[in-house]
């Protein structure tokens, strides 16, 4: 492509010099032929009015006026200077033996009493002649006594001008020359934008981009070096609340677009983003953000930035009913497991007799849980966070953890939906209960729902040993330290549970000695205290 552009390029910067070429080589042949009327009418003027010409010219005397043309001839740039009778016989010539014969040429309007110029073939070949009357005395209302035409032929005249064509040779070279100059400029910066790409190449490229654009499922946002959104596909206008996406480029300020801040300033600043998660309005976002990279593949930032937006919402709604179900399920386990060892241990004691030991064991088992199980008869809101934890402590005995239960009465309701409520707080308890179960003597775990103030808080603290510090980030997508072959798969948990905690405008924070995580979700409208 870049050639083709080239000698584009140099086809016109040639046309464009010879045109020129041509129009200075007619302007100076129109320039010339101007110059020889005016030298030859200024000539002829001069002369017709000397009052010693009209004189001689009275007498008829050649003789002495020959010499005075040829003087003339010899100090000025003419070709010819014929003075002659009124009838047009020639006084003097050039070649002398002219002198005698009829002039040729028009004669009729100097006749007249007026100067004229024309072009004829005379005995010199063609030529510029100016023709005046010669009046006695050189009086301008006189007897006309003679003629005067002093000429240029127009081989002199073209003669003149080939001294210029030089000068326009050089002149259109110069333009080659430029336009070479030019037209390799166009073939390398052409070369450097679009590679060996032909035309026709380019533009099915160009359709191929834009088809996969605007046909991927993914967002993605092209910002410049000053940080403006120049190109964006259909997902990212629809994930950012962009206005449609349009073809071409677009020049947006992500500052002054609604969406959320703390993304809008990360495309405003190009910051580097790698699988980072952004809540905006109900989405969640998984986010990267790279440098844009040239065709050969290098980091070119003076191009600008390249991101990419993934709906993580949906695959989260998954993701969370899959946690609450297997939290559910091994919640229904450990009761299963747990109700079947205290059923062995009953029969086992009245078959022996000893029924104050059996009806001792029957309180204990229903005395540290009668309470939770009231409130899951009575409070409908809350009782699928009742439930779970109740089958919480089943799970925790089977485990040879303490589980150690506070819940504020009434049991606060949380702003999550039943699914998302077994999600973070099952998988809270869960981290903590395997945490607690690897750690030293003795092992525990408390969990706390509470309110503070309109808001609800949701605390769990264990004796286990922390968080790996090598992990950068416990709640990122995939992080753990548990064996790849774990059931139900690794690095999931809390992940999740961030991204509900952030979605509903709540905050997540850890703290060591013991090791607590305590989530703060603001209350729904109907729990806030008139």
């Amino acid at each position: 492509m870049g050639g083709r552009l080239a000698m584009v390029s140099l086809g016109v910067v040639v046309l464009v010099a010879g045109v020129l070429a041509a129009l200075m080589s007619v302007q100076l042949s129109d320039s010339g032929q101007r110059q020889a009327e005016q030298v030859t009418r200024s000539v002829a003027e001069t002369l017709a009015h000397e009052p010693e010409v009209a004189a001689l010219v009275g007498t008829r005397d050649s003789d002495a006026l020959q010499p005075m043309v040829e003087a003339i001839l010899a100090d000025a740039d003419l070709s010819f200077v014929t003075i002659m009778t009124p009838d047009g016989i020639r006084l003097t010539h050039r070649n002398r033996d002219e002198i005698g014969e009829p002039y040729l040429g028009s004669r009729d309007e100097a006749l007249a009493g007026r100067t004229f110029t024309e072009v004829y073939g005379g005995t010199l070949g063609p030529s510029v002649r100016t023709i005046a009357p010669i009046r006695r005395d050189g009086a301008d209302d006189g007897e006309i006594v003679g003629l005067v035409s002093v000429g240029v032929t127009l081989t002199a005249v073209q003669a003149d001008l080939a001294a210029r064509v030089p000068l326009i040779v050089t002149a259109a070279a110069g333009i080659v020359g430029i336009g070479i100059l030019g037209a390799l400029y166009v073939r390398r910066s052409a070369r450097r934008v679009t590679g060996s790409y032909t035309p026709s190449e380019l533009a099915r490229l160009v359709e191929s981009y834009e088809t996969v654009l605007h046909s991927l499922r993914e967002g993605l946002v092209v910002t410049d070096h000053r940080g403006r959104i120049v190109l964006y596909n259909d997902e990212a206008a629809d994930l950012l609340g962009l206005p449609p996406a349009a073809q071409g480029q677009v020049s947006l300020d992500p500052r002054e677009i609604d969406m959320d801040a703390a993304l809008a300033d990360a495309i405003a600043t190009g910051r580097r983003m790698v699988e980072e998660t952004v809540v905006t309005g109900d989405r969640v976002l998984l986010v990267n953000q790279e440098e844009a990279r040239d065709l050969s593949g290098r980091r070119a930032p003076e191009r600008g930035r390249v991101m990419t937006l993934r709906d993580r919402s949906e695959l989260q709604a998954l993701l969370g009913e899959l946690e609450g179900v297997r939290t559910l399920s091994d919640t229904l386990r450990s009761q299963t497991h747990e109700h079947g060892n205290r059923l062995h241990a009953l029969l086992a004691l009245l078959e022996l007799g000893r029924v104050d030991d059996a009806r001792r064991l029957i309180v204990a088992s229903t005395e540290e849980r009668q309470d939770l199980a009231d409130r899951l008869v009575a409070d409908s809101d809350a009782a699928v966070v009742v439930a779970l934890l109740l089958g919480k402590l089943d799970e925790a005995a089977e485990r040879g953890v303490a589980l150690e239960l506070h819940v504020d009465e009434p049991t606060p309701a949380l702003p999550l939906a039943p699914g998302e409520a077994v999600t973070v707080v099952g998988n809270l308890v869960d981290n903590a209960l395997d945490a607690a179960s690897t750690g030293a003597e003795p092992r525990w775990v408390r969990a706390s729902l509470t309110r503070r103030g309109p808001d609800v808080a949701i605390e769990v603290s264990d004796s286990g040993a922390g968080f790996d510090p090598n992990l950068a980030d416990p709640f990122a997508f995939g992080a753990s330290t548990k064996p790849a072959a774990v059931p139900g798969g690794r690095g999931v948990g809390l992940a999740l549970v961030r991204d509900i905690v952030a979605a509903h405008g709540g905050t997540l924070r850890v703290t060591a000695d013991p090791t607590t995580i305590r989530v703060v979700l603001p209350a729904p409208v109907e729990a806030v205290p008139a």
